[in-house]
């Protein structure tokens, strides 16, 4: 922008013209220090997807870095230049504050004309901020924990489970731990079981796959490369209970629910215990070698869905106390302890009641940590199998057997 002003001088009292002033705000170079501090508080990761951008590229032997410094108040002035009508001064938008590391996509997205009504400075600002604020969160190895991950997923009802990395990261950082990296010894264990439980097979398929799964990370424990084990699994319930029954009870073992958010806390259980339920266990006797075990935990289980021969046993039912049973009840991990020690006392009470049953018939509504927890504290060889149900087509059906 330029001006142009006239002045009077006193003597010839003449019209004189003085030069017009640029104003216009030019590109200054980003100092090289200012570059290596913007990639290493990225921690080599786009800000806006976590794109990893080191060795993205090989060239004649050579890994060659593809990422871009992007500013976020236009490098000029003008129309042209995204989000260039600011204050700052030039020498200020090459400064940190004002830059951010991207991929080639997203710097050529956030720059579009098309598109630059979403990322404002104030958007690009937000998210720089919070990604160099969890790099510095999860490279603090001093004080995270190192914990093997554990990932499950699989169809549920026909709809494939994913279980987003970027999530698990997340929720193990508000834990204070952080992954043990991708060494399949010891840093992370992923399994996606195969079918649907619409699939007569899939159950027995279940059962092999994670046979040969859970024995791989017993191998890791028994060898001492494991020190604890953080859980995330979305499966049917039978093959949660059978995945538990698997998991060795003596090595720290850390569960985590999936909220219903596509948020990055997806993972993360909320923070403080907020209101911890109690649970109550209703026990009716009966003259049987099997028993009937109903767990209300996300819903109640409809009478009218349960098998005819599985009415009139004894049975075994675990309710929240004073209120109903809902989808976010274990909404902390205090309630989900809480649960722990309700199904653990409910178990030592059926050995004591009801000495002569060998078979429990469990139909749970129930999230997926509850359900590695039925099978994960049942003690083996010394109390009776669980058969456990899954709901299909309005009626709950036997699915897999838990036992020696």
């Amino acid at each position: 922008m330029r001006e142009q002003r006239t002045m009077t001088t006193q003597s010839t009292k003449e019209l004189i013209e003085v030069p017009e002033r640029d104003t216009a705000v030019l590109r200054k170079d980003v100092p090289e220090s200012t570059r290596l501090r913007l990639w290493a508080k990225a921690a080599g990761r786009c800000v806006l997807c976590s794109t990893y951008l080191l060795d993205a590229t090989d060239w004649s032997w050579h890994a060659i870095p593809n990422g871009q410094i992007a500013h976020i108040v236009g490098a000029r002035s003008g129309k042209e230049s995204p989000r260039g009508g600011s204050a700052l001064a030039a020498d200020e938008r090459a400064f940190e504050e004002n830059l951010m590391l991207l991929c080639y996509s997203c710097h050529k997205r956030v720059d579009d004309k098309a598109y630059r009504d979403q990322y404002t400075v104030e958007f690009l600002t937000t998210k720089k901020l919070l990604h160099e604020k969890r790099v510095r969160e999860v490279t603090d190895f001093a004080t995270l924990r190192r914990t093997s991950v554990v990932t499950v997923s699989a169809d549920v009802r026909g709809t494939r489970a994913p279980i987003s990395l970027p999530q698990v990261a997340e929720a193990l950082r508000h834990d204070g731990y952080t992954g043990m990296g991708e060494d399949t010894r010891n840093g992370a264990f992923t399994i996606h079981l195969p079918g649907n439980d619409d699939d007569g097979w899939a159950w027995d398929a279940h059962r092999t796959e994670i046979d040969r799964f859970t024995a791989r990370i017993a191998e890791a424990v028994a060898a001492g490369d494991v020190e604890s084990l953080s859980v995330f699994a979305l499966a049917p319930i039978p093959s949660l209970v059978y995945l538990g029954s698997k998991l060795d009870d003596k090595t720290e073992t850390r569960l985590f629910a999936r909220k219903r958010t596509d948020d990055v806390t997806a993972w993360a259980w909320s923070d403080g215990d907020g209101n911890v339920p109690a649970f109550e266990t209703v026990m009716s006797a009966g003259d049987s070698n099997e028993a009937a075990v109903l767990v209300e935990l996300s819903a109640p289980v409809k009478e009218e869905r349960l098998p005819g021969h599985l009415r009139n046993l004894p049975r075994v039912t675990i309710t929240p106390k004073d209120q109903p049973p809902r989808p976010d009840l274990l909404g902390s991990r205090s309630a989900q302890e809480s649960f722990a020690l309700a199904w653990r006392d409910a178990l030592a009470r059926i050995e004591s009641d009801l000495p002569g049953v060998r078979v429990l018939h469990l139909v749970a509504a129930a999230p997926a940590p509850a359900a590695i927890t039925m099978g994960r504290h049942r003690m083996r060889a010394a109390q009776p199998n669980i058969v456990v149900y899954q709901l299909r087509d309005d009626a709950y059906k036997a699915a897999i057997e838990v036992g020696e």
